[in-house]
């Protein structure tokens, strides 16, 4: 127990400077880093843990300026798209769900460094697909963020508004992915002794990115947090493959 921990903790420590600093990207680093050292089965429900604790003190300010209908329909697609992310948890092979974690961290990073924009980002189907996306992401690889990402760059929502309900919605669909984990036996002592090792060094860490945020802001978020995304999961996919052909 005590050197995973001394392993995964550098890992958690870069994601949490990085969602201290850029608002976001915490679940897509942490995932693919503690895959190095874990099983995806073990890495999704410390990391969903993990960012679930630290967004609570966001959730009040979160409340207040939400966009409540975007949110819910939001969610409702969620809870929809959870139960086919745990069938993806429960029978892909590890080593194949690694593989397909990185791609998918790729391939919502290329598009949003692109800037990507929805046509019909108000439509009723949009917003319940791109939940339902997100909840399969979360429960099944822990990288649901990108989806809702993509989704609120296209909204006509305040950026307040959008910040707010993107934070509101991650708690939310994360707690219900950790539920129906604990539901479905996946989460057992060592997760849980190791959520909480993990946590204060995680709590500190993001106080220190918000920190250094204020002191110096970036002229762009997406090119400080996107570029370590990148590289981190073209490392994820490179290992990965590696592992298949050995």
């Amino acid at each position: 127990m005590f050197e995973s921990f001394l392993i995964i903790l550098p890992v958690v420590m870069l994601a949490a400077l990085v969602r201290g600093y850029a608002g976001f990207g915490f679940t897509a680093i942490a995932v693919v880093g503690m895959n190095f050292f874990l099983s995806p089965q073990q890495s999704i429900p410390v990391v969903l843990g993990l960012d679930v604790l630290c967004s609570v003190g966001l959730l009040r300010q979160a409340i207040r300026q939400a966009d409540m209908s975007t949110f819910k329909v939001l969610t409702l697609g969620s809870i929809l798209g959870i139960p086919f992310g745990l069938s993806l948890l429960v029978l892909i092979p590890e080593e194949v769900l690694k593989l397909l974690i990185c791609i998918a961290i790729l391939l919502f990073s290329m598009v949003l460094i692109f800037d990507f924009r929805l046509r019909s980002a108000e439509g009723m189907a949009t917003k319940l697909s791109f939940g339902m996306a997100s909840g399969v992401g979360t429960a099944g690889a822990s990288v649901g963020g990108p989806m809702i990402v993509c989704y609120m760059l296209s909204s006509p929502l305040t950026p307040s508004a959008q910040r707010a309900t993107m934070i509101l919605f991650f708690i939310v669909s994360e707690l219900l992915a950790l539920v129906a984990l604990f539901a479905g036996g996946l989460v057992d002592v060592h997760i849980l002794t190791m959520l909480a090792s993990l946590l204060i060094p995680t709590l500190v860490i993001v106080r220190m990115g918000q920190w250094l945020f204020n002191r110096y802001p970036p002229k762009s978020l997406k090119h400080f947090a996107l570029p370590i995304m990148v590289m981190v999961s073209i490392l994820g996919i490179s290992a990965s493959i590696k592992q298949l052909i050995a």
